[in-house]
């Protein structure tokens, strides 16, 4: 039943889509003018990244990849940016389905209904909960160190991002139409020589900078989970500070 719920952790990442297909490169010689009109697109889009705390209202819609059942409801994402993640999630009756707290040194993941608590640190991956995600897109959105880009053939408004965040590589693929792919791939711990597919997101926004309408379609490779999501409204209140205090420290809602 946990693994159930383990999705669930990136169900406020904000936008949707299909599954699009790896884009085909133009050459693997990427002339000075393409990476530096590609270097300067990146920095535009990271300067949309929010400054300032923020709330999320969500309404979510999670495939259960065993028997096809489709969940909906609704919660909040607070986020203080570059510091720490508070994700809660209503189930019936308004009672807490899930509580996920995130920072850039440790996690924490819930279920209250079942009475189920775990704890991690970022030097210890795991590949059951999508957190190396999670922190990476809401703490420090398009993060990473650039190591290349590729040109789609044909495609003069389109580029595809390679970033280096840890241990990970981060596709980000950028799409004409307000539409954008984003793929992570960590080092195989069993084999270190190749990288797996962790978690895709795919969302559609007018900017990175997150808002009403909103759409994403996250899917979570080791388990088959798919999660859609919509953002229905930013919060006009900035969250309380106490949420993004550990929450064995002390509980608080948003």
């Amino acid at each position: 039943m946990s693994r159930f719920f383990v999705g669930i952790v990136l169900a406020a990442a904000g936008v949707m889509g299909g599954c699009a297909k790896e884009p085909a490169p133009r050459s693997p010689v990427v002339s000075q003018a393409d990476w530096t009109r590609a270097r300067d697109d990146l920095k535009k889009m990271r300067g949309q990244v929010p400054n300032e705390p923020y709330v999320e209202l969500i309404r979510v819609a999670l495939r259960e990849p065993r028997t096809g059942k489709v969940i909906e409801g609704r919660g909040a994402v607070a986020v203080d940016p570059r510091r720490a993640v508070r994700l809660v999630l209503l189930g019936p009756g308004g009672r807490t389905a899930l509580d996920v707290w995130v920072t850039h040194d440790a996690w924490r993941f819930a279920v209250p209904a079942l009475d189920l608590i775990r704890r991690g640190e970022s030097d210890k991956p795991t590949y059951d909960v999508p957190v190396g995600f999670f922190r990476w897109w809401f703490l420090e959105p398009l993060d990473g160190r650039l190591l290349s880009i590729v040109l789609p053939e044909n495609r003069s408004d389109e580029r595809v991002f390679v970033l280096r965040d840890g241990r990970a590589t981060v596709t980000l693929q950028h799409l004409p139409r307000r539409h954008y792919v984003a793929v992570r791939r960590e080092v195989f711990s069993a084999e270190p020589s190749r990288e797996m597919e962790v978690d895709r997101l795919e969302w559609v926004a007018r900017r990175v900078q997150p808002g009403p309408g909103d759409r994403a379609v996250y899917t979570q490779r080791s388990t088959g989970l798919q999660i859609e999501i919509e953002v229905e409204a930013l919060s006009q209140e900035s969250p309380d500070p106490a949420a993004f205090i550990d929450p064995d420290a002390r509980g608080v809602a948003l």
